[in-house]
């Protein structure tokens, strides 16, 4: 594994190189091995491989996959830097590919590196203005978009249980294809075939369908409840609950509108939290609207606002796996 110096002193050599760079192929070699390093190393790696990859077209496989390593890195501030860096490997036949990576990785449970991944899929898309790049994150969406389970001939679910909905992950993936889809508004009425669409409508319905639901239930839940009521682990829990489904709910009316509109503005449900004070007209019952949000006053020091991440087993499991009998009250 190379050291920090050596990884400095191959950096030096290919930047030196400047029109040959590319004959330079064993001491880009030891920029890729850096993924192997420590902290440090990994840092300078996540920095160096993006810079000369486009002059070694041999090793892109290499390359992308040593930072995609970093990508997944356990340190936080490895990850961030990988992939703030991933759309310079979004060249020629390798930007589906990276597309697809920066689509999975929308997952993700840090919401700095959700922005990052958001803002770095917006920037490929000004690369390639194509559907391809849109079509890669629908696709990812319909995985968490299920269809209604069939019906026997008693009126009953065929199935034995009711599909399971992943709110916060469809939070994520809907919020991004909203973004995207500003960019090319007629993906979903001129890209995608009538059977296509007609696939979406449905699985939006169904979603929507269990969501109104989930959405009162929530409520009824949370009625009355204020100051240390609101504060207990399981109340925290169905607050963000509901700050998430109602996204999904203002995002998914957008896109039932003919043609489809990608006008609304939602905030995430981790952004930072203000405090409210106590005695607030209803404040903020809804944490989505369908026109601009009001400019408010300057809110805490960043270190000393709440932060919400989004979710992922937590909420998608215990929250995620809807029942339309089950109701949240008396829990």
């Amino acid at each position: 594994m190379p050291t920090v110096e050596e990884l400095y002193r191959n950096y030096g050599i290919l930047a030196d190189a400047t029109e040959q760079v590319g004959q330079h192929k064993d001491a880009y070699q030891v920029i890729l091995d850096g993924v192997k390093g420590g902290t440090k190393e990994k840092r300078l790696a996540a920095q160096f491989i993006p810079k000369f990859f486009k002059h070694f077209p041999e090793l892109a496989d290499s390359a992308i996959n040593a930072q995609l390593d970093l990508c997944e890195d356990e340190d936080v501030s490895i990850r961030r830097q990988a992939i703030k860096e991933l759309p310079q490997f979004a060249t020629g036949e390798n930007l589906p590919r990276v597309a697809d990576i920066l689509t999975q990785l929308l997952q993700t449970d840090d919401s700095a590196e959700f922005n990052l991944v958001n803002n770095a899929l917006l920037s490929i898309f000004k690369m390639d203005a194509k559907e391809t790049n849109l079509r890669k994150l629908f696709d990812k969406l319909l995985e968490y978009m299920p269809l209604p389970p069939e019906e026997a001939e008693n009126g009953e679910n065929a199935g034995n249980e009711e599909p399971k909905l992943q709110f916060s992950y469809v939070e994520c993936l809907l919020y991004s294809f909203h973004q995207l889809g500003r960019k090319l508004p007629d993906f979903l009425t001129a890209k995608l075939n009538a059977e296509k669409l007609k696939d979406f409508k449905i699985r939006l319905q169904y979603f929507a369908r269990g969501l109104q639901v989930y959405i009162r239930q929530l409520r009824l839940a949370l009625q009355g409840k204020t100051g240390e009521a609101l504060k207990t682990e399981e109340n925290k829990i169905k607050v963000v609950a509901l700050k998430i489904t109602n996204n999904i709910n203002v995002l998914i009316k957008d896109l039932f509108h003919i043609p489809p509109s990608y006008k609304s503005t939602v905030t995430l449900s981790w952004k930072p939290v203000q405090k409210v004070e106590i005695g607030q007209k209803r404040a903020n019952e809804d944490t989505t609207s369908s026109s601009p949000p009001k400019k408010s006053p300057a809110g805490p020091k960043r270190d000393a606002r709440q932060i919400y991440n989004p979710p992922s087993g937590k909420y998608s499991s215990n929250l995620g796996n809807f029942n339309y009998e089950r109701s949240l009250q008396g829990k």
